[in-house]
């Protein structure tokens, strides 16, 4: 056995000092090496000239099971001649000069590399792969056919890869496995355009943030501020949940919610913002080491800025399914000086569960309890045992998305502290005069409702 791995690897090795650097020779399925691999190279050094590449895969369905009900020789016999036929057809659907190479991740697909021409859309391309799977699966079921193994059914699946992965490798398994998956019908067809869209908007930074206040019920000062994101107008992406919920399906949640970090430091610092932040962050992105470096970054880049101002709130759009480590976590985070609160209280389960687990310190009540509490007892009943439950492990509350006097009034009867919505703001743009313009106004509304209540 070791004769036989060291004869393998003095053959690999051998081998390998033979190619030239890149090897065009060895583009279309190119062996496994460990420490090179050819296409990879070639890939790498198209990339390094600012230009994008497009990924095409063809997926042979059920060709698993033909493969498993034939000897291994003959299966190993029956997938070279496949490649053949494939080239064929490959050279005969494509200019050679823009082939950049074909490589086999799995038994039943090919994947072809494309360089992307400067005029080409995703439609020009998505029309390339529809002609170029129909050639393929009619010229590749002729030849099984002929074979006796019956025909196969095929399906395609692209992408444009740009350059927002900085680690081509990554992002080649990335564009392959994406275009996969709207192969086997794991994706929407639009996904791939959706896709490379977002990685443009996150690559120029072309998000921008709002502010909202939340407002201090005793007193009618500005107790904080939440940092609310939007995409850019006119596109799939402006509203906060299209916006992060396909980041999250595009495995683009990380870098959004650090691009979200940096617009809300920035905006922090030139509003020259003293009172507490609240920043959106999703456990996905907490459970992340990188996080918290990327947050010690930014105040080191932004040094007014304290981190006893910060408090991140936790959203229920992703499930916590470790409270252990999250507790872990969440200390970590408190010993630099930053708070936590649990949005959503008394939407569901899930929100009560990361109160009791984590013991936060601030509990948002979520919008759906205090619409219309006025009119339902049932949701007053809701309201005062999330505020005893509250009392009970000294949490602060606040009371989200309030849009009526009657709601406000039922909330000054159950001496709730700070209340959020549109009934005293929207979200908007903060301006530089906004302290002087709008404070007296919200502080005056909130006082003048108290003397009317009579507190």
């Amino acid at each position: 056995m070791r004769y036989s791995m060291a004869a393998r690897w003095e053959k690999r090795i051998k081998l390998l000092w033979s190619l030239p650097f890149p090897n065009r020779a060895l583009r279309f399925f190119p062996p496994e090496f460990i420490i090179r691999d050819p296409l990879l190279s070639l890939v790498h050094a198209y990339r390094r000239k600012g230009l994008h590449y497009a990924v095409i895969v063809i997926h042979m369905d059920d060709f698993q099971n033909i493969l498993a009900k034939i000897p291994y020789s003959l299966a190993q016999k029956l997938l070279q001649q496949l490649k053949y036929e494939f080239i064929d057809v490959l050279k005969r659907s494509f200019n050679e000069s823009l082939i950049l190479g074909v490589k086999q991740f799995n038994p039943d697909d090919f994947t072809v590399i494309l360089k992307v021409d400067k005029d080409w859309t995703y439609e020009d391309l998505h029309q390339k792969e529809v002609c170029f799977r129909k050639d393929v699966e009619l010229n590749l079921n002729h030849f099984m056919e002929q074979q006796l193994y019956g025909r196969l059914k095929f399906q395609s699946g692209s992408m444009i890869v740009g350059q927002s992965t900085e680690h081509t490798e990554a992002a080649l398994q990335a564009a392959y496995y994406y275009a996969l998956c709207v192969a086997t019908d794991r994706l929407p067809a639009h996904f791939a355009p959706y896709r490379l869209r977002l990685q443009e908007i996150i690559k120029d930074k072309a998000i921008y943030v709002l502010t909202q206040p939340i407002m201090c019920l005793d007193t009618g000062e500005i107790f904080g501020w939440e940092v609310l994101t939007r995409g850019p107008q006119h596109s799939p992406f402006h509203t906060p949940t299209e916006l992060f919920e396909f980041a999250h399906q595009a495995d683009l949640l990380q870098e959004l919610e650090y691009l979200v970090l940096e617009k809300a430091f920035l905006e922090i610092s030139s509003r020259s913002i003293t009172e507490q932040v609240f920043i959106n962050i999703t456990p996905i992105s907490l459970m992340q080491p990188t996080l918290l470096v990327h947050v010690l970054n930014c105040l080191q880049q932004y040094p007014k800025i304290l981190a006893t101002q910060i408090i991140f709130e936790i959203t229920e759009r992703h499930s916590i399914r470790d409270y252990e480590q999250m507790g872990t976590i969440l200390r970590n985070y408190r010993s630099h000086g930053f708070r936590f609160a649990v949005d959503d209280a008394g939407a569901g389960y899930s929100s009560l569960q990361s109160i009791s687990e984590l013991i936060p310190d601030m509990i948002k009540i979520d919008k759906s309890v205090i619409q219309n509490i006025d009119q339902v007892a049932v949701k007053q009943s809701l309201l005062r045992a999330l505020l005893f439950f509250a009392a009970d492990i000294k949490c602060q509350v606040i009371a989200e998305g309030i849009e009526r006097e009657e709601e406000a009034n039922i909330l000054f009867d159950h001496q709730v502290k700070m209340g959020q919505g549109y009934y005293f703001a929207k979200p908007e743009r903060m301006q530089f005069d906004y302290a002087r313009t709008h404070v007296p106004h919200l502080k005056e509304k909130i006082m003048q409702m108290r003397a009317a209540y009579n507190i």
